[in-house]
C-alpha cells in the first residue's frame, strides 16, 4: 500500500513538473520570436538610416544594389489616389509583418528638411494575441536648400 501512495505522489509531482517545463517552454519561444521582430526592426531601421537620402522611398531587399520595394503613399482608407504623405511598405519574413513608414515634413522627398521614419514589427503569439514592436527615428536632409537667394 505505501508503495501505491509513493507511486501515486510522485506521478503528481512528475505531472507538475512536465506542465511547468511546458509553460517555460511557451515562454522562451515567445520571447525568441519577439527577439527576432526586434532584430528584423532594428535592421531595417538601420538600413534606412546607411542610405542615400534620396533612396529612401526605394528598398534593396536583397542587397544586390537593384531596388526590390517602392514604398507607397495611400491615404488612411488606402486609396492611392489620396495619398497623405506617408510611403509606406510591407514585407512578411518567418510570421512577422514588417512594415516601414516614410513621412517628409514637406510634400516630395527632395524638398523637405527631414522625415519621421518608423518600422513595425507585428506577430501573433501561440495564443493568437497580436504583438508589437516599434522603432522610429528622425532623418534630415543632408542637401536641404531653403530655397532663400
Amino acid at each position: 500500500m505505501e508503495t501505491m501512495v509513493a507511486l501515486a505522489l510522485l506521478s503528481i509531482s512528475l505531472l507538475g513538473a512536465v506542465s511547468m517545463a511546458t509553460v517555460a517552454q511557451d515562454g522562451i519561444s515567445a520571447g525568441a520570436k519577439g527577439l527576432e521582430a526586434l532584430a528584423l526592426a532594428e535592421t531595417r531601421l538601420e538600413r534606412m538610416r546607411a542610405a542615400a537620402y534620396h533612396t529612401l522611398l526605394t528598398a534593396d531587399l536583397n542587397g544586390d544594389g537593384v531596388a526590390d520595394v517602392i514604398l507607397q503613399d495611400h491615404g488612411s482608407d488606402g486609396d492611392a489616389a489620396a495619398g497623405d504623405g506617408e510611403y509606406t511598405a510591407r514585407r512578411t519574413v518567418r510570421g512577422i509583418v514588417l512594415t516601414w513608414t516614410v513621412r517628409p515634413d514637406q510634400p516630395g522627398l527632395a524638398r523637405s528638411r527631414a522625415v519621421t521614419i518608423r518600422v513595425t514589427a507585428e506577430w501573433s503569439d501561440r495564443r493568437g494575441s497580436r504583438r508589437t514592436v516599434q522603432l522610429g527615428m528622425r532623418r534630415a536632409n543632408p542637401v536641404y536648400s531653403t530655397g532663400a537667394t
